[in-house]
């Protein structure tokens, strides 16, 4: 469960807050007038998870390039059956072998 103050214990406690932010490693969401207002964190852990996402968003973009290759390359014909693939690959494993 995330932990909610009011802005104005942080105004009054920042010590314990950010000491709190940098032993749990949580966001804690500041409230205003009982609507969330802002959210505050440990640095080192806010650059860890957008790291992580930017590493997942490229994941995700090279995911997507591929199926749209696969796709184009189904729409366009340049396929070939699972057999011929393996004759394929085994023609290829042969010849860097020397055999």
């Amino acid at each position: 469960m995330p932990a909610v103050i009011p802005v104005s214990e942080l105004q009054r406690n920042m010590g314990a807050v950010a000491e709190q932010c940098h032993k749990t490693k949580q966001p804690i969401y500041l409230t205003k007038n009982g609507k969330a207002s802002l959210v505050v964190m440990d640095a080192v852990e806010f650059d860890e998870r957008f790291a992580a996402l930017d590493g997942l968003r490229e994941h995700e973009e090279r995911v997507r390039r591929a199926v749209s290759r696969g796709y184009d390359d189904l729409v366009n014909g340049r396929v070939r059956s699972l057999v011929q693939a393996r004759r394929d690959v085994e023609r290829i494993r042969a010849a860097r072998d020397g055999e």
